[in-house]
């Protein structure tokens, strides 16, 4: 049988007969999910669609085991977490605490075992005892180059207090390098990782890539879009929360070195407010983010590893994107060295050059 940890919803669990290499189904661990609501059931809109965020729709041939009061449990951690670094630590936790009860009741029978980042060492510990695949689905950074990360953008810009806020423990990053080495393959989500993995001593074989899903990068395909007009205000979209880690800082660089361009943001804790006062930033909203709508370039100068969603709808879409290795994922970008404000102004000017 096939056994798949879900400690909480991601997309990757739609992936599911990729990852496993097998059209049977299995059992999926996932306390989190809700079965589906029944269409006659009266319910307000706003219920479903709550209720839809929580039901799982496996291939068929998966079963779901929910753990009710698994609510309860959440807003638990929610009023404990008031933070995002206090909601991080709670999540780390919430994937140990999965992977250690499960193992506890790993049925004899499993051939295959799927876990993500952090829920997996007990369970694929005693799995390969039993003769058992273990696959690690990467659906978190690598944490020890994170950290790294992190501490070259603080240097960088030292007032950016944020950059300091959060740090996984000792524990959680020796946790994710073990659950490597107990892993018979690795799904990751970019050619950062990768590249880390084989430098580790992984091998090549056994890293296979995970694409972003194809509804994260949107249904609606219009045609490649043209040359950037010259003279008018053009938008430059910053990919996920407007943060220094994600090269926030960069990007105003950039467009204040450039007035023909405005930049759109999506504020989050830890966006300083003065650098949403600037006269060409814009707040986005979520249908804008969504759909791109006037969009003419995704931004994604991160410091550290990151996987915005924002990428692939732009792909999908023709839009340009410029950014990072630790951004870009498996997808067709316009690269730019961290930190470097010029080559990103370049970049910048070959788009509207086209």
């Amino acid at each position: 049988m096939n056994l798949v940890l879900a400690p909480e919803p991601a997309p990757w669990l739609h992936q599911l007969p990729s990852l496993l290499k097998s059209e049977r189904g299995g059992e999926v661990v996932a306390p989190w999910a809700l079965p589906s609501l029944p269409l006659r059931v009266p319910a307000p809109a706003r219920l479903r669609t709550a209720w839809k965020r929580r039901t799982l729709p496996v291939p068929e041939g998966f079963r779901v085991w929910g753990l009710p009061g698994w609510a309860a449990v959440e807003a638990g951690m929610r009023l404990a977490a008031p933070s995002t670094a206090a909601t991080f630590r709670a999540r780390f936790a919430l994937r140990r605490r999965v992977a250690q009860a499960v193992a506890t009741l790993l049925p004899r029978s499993v051939e295959t075992v799927l876990a993500p980042s952090l829920c997996a060492r007990e369970v694929f510990a005693l799995a390969r005892s039993r003769g058992a695949r273990c696959v690690l689905v990467e659906d978190l950074p690598t944490l020890r180059a994170l950290h790294a990360d992190l501490d070259e953008a603080a240097s960088r810009h030292p007032e950016e207090a944020f950059l300091r806020n959060h740090r996984a423990s000792a524990e959680d990053v020796a946790r994710q390098e073990a659950e490597r080495v107990l892993a018979d393959e690795l799904w990751v989500r970019g050619e950062f990782c990768r590249e880390r993995l084989m430098a580790a001593g992984h091998a090549p074989e056994l890293i296979r890539e995970l694409p972003p899903l194809q509804e994260d990068a949107g249904t609606t395909r219009p045609p490649p879009r043209g040359s950037l007009e010259p003279h008018t205000l053009q938008v430059a979209l910053l990919a996920g929360p407007a943060l220094a880690r994600g090269g926030l800082r960069e990007a105003l660089a950039a467009i204040e070195a450039r007035p023909q361009w405005s930049l759109w943001v999506r504020p989050a804790e830890g966006t300083d407010p003065k650098h949403l006062h600037h006269p060409r930033v814009r707040r986005v909203t979520a249908e804008v983010q969504r759909t791109l709508h006037g969009v003419d370039v995704v931004l994604a100068p991160s410091w550290c590893e990151s996987h915005p969603p924002e990428l692939a709808r732009a792909v999908a879409r023709g839009i340009p994107v410029i950014a990072t290795d630790r951004s870009s994922g498996f997808l067709p970008c316009r690269t730019v060295p961290r930190g470097n404000v010029p080559a990103l102004v370049a970049e910048l000017d070959a788009l509207a050059a086209r």
